[in-house]
């Protein structure tokens, strides 16, 4: 798998030649790319383009006329065994499910608090720590939501409001829509149709796994919005300059098993966990655990 992340603002031509991505005079490996971000309307590239860098595995975002991330390229035959891992999909147990879903509720809850701490709220994160222990099988007392709750209240102030228009709001969901991406990536490399969630059901939801999968690396973009937040002003609006500092939290470490691992090993590791979930029947998935800020260093 790649690991370089490239955003695309300004290029004029992006074309394939010798396994090289060519963008205008700059040449980068294709094995090399991880996933690549559009934002650029006027940039021209060819299907050829966009066919050879899903055989390669790259995700690829582009933007809508607002900068934003509207449209992910996804390789879809990049599994030898897709009906397989469908069967394990659509045979799972209900218990199985509650049981995955508590797990990752949990997880997500544990770095909701860790991101409190790191911000220096430690009573919010007490709180949420106390919440943590009240979640159930299937969370069914719906305890992610009451956490959700007081967790944005802590971290964005007391009038935040989650479904408000701000910057705050335009950050978090730039940064949730790529993350999103390279976990339904991942998914679908794995074998797995991305609509046939766990816990998210929705009919009109194409990525319903994906949408269950990001719930413990939320924390990680909260946490990199309220540290760009400390440098702007809410009256803003989402400048190109603030959407490369958030594309960047692709390259932030998390920690899986005690090992430190860049965002997208991260999810590998957590889709895997999920696939030995399915074919043992048991639940085993490992989830990221939040730490401190730091792109990750390869030596």
């Amino acid at each position: 798998m790649g690991y370089r992340n490239l955003f695309i603002a300004n290029a004029k031509r992006i074309s394939v030649k010798n396994r090289q991505l060519l963008i205008d005079d700059v040449s980068v490996p294709v094995e090399d790319i991880c996933s690549l971000m559009i934002e650029n309307q006027s940039t021209l590239f060819s299907a050829f383009v966009l066919q050879y860098l899903a055989e390669q595995g790259v995700v690829v975002y582009v933007c809508d006329s607002k900068h934003t991330p509207n449209a992910v390229l996804l390789p879809l035959n990049s599994h030898s065994r897709h009906l397989k891992m469908l069967r394990y999909q659509i045979e799972i147990s209900k218990v199985l499910q509650k049981r995955i879903w508590q797990k990752i509720v949990i997880s997500k809850l544990e770095n909701q608090s860790r991101c409190l701490g790191l911000i220096d709220d430690s009573d919010g994160a007490k709180h949420i720590k106390m919440l943590q222990k009240k979640v159930l099988s299937g969370d069914s007392k719906n305890i992610e939501a009451q956490a959700a709750a007081y967790y944005f209240k802590r971290i964005y102030g007391k009038h935040f409001i989650r479904s408000g228009e701000s910057l705050t709001n335009a950050m978090l969901n730039y940064g949730y829509s790529i993350v999103r991406g390279m976990i339904a990536r991942s998914i679908v490399c794995h074998g797995y149709e991305p609509s046939l969630g766990i816990f998210h059901k929705s009919e009109l939801n194409s990525f319903n796994l994906a949408d269950d999968f990001i719930e413990p690396f939320r924390p990680l973009v909260d946490l990199v919005v309220h540290q760009l937040m400390q440098s702007v002003e809410e009256e803003q609006h989402l400048t190109p300059g603030i959407k490369q500092e958030l594309f960047r939290l692709v390259n932030y470490d998390m920690e899986v098993g005690n090992q430190k691992q860049i965002v997208s090993n991260a999810i590998e590791l957590f889709v895997e966990s999920y696939s030995k979930s399915l074919r043992d029947n048991a639940e085993s998935i490992t989830p990221p655990v939040l730490i401190a800020l730091k792109e990750h260093s390869y030596e």
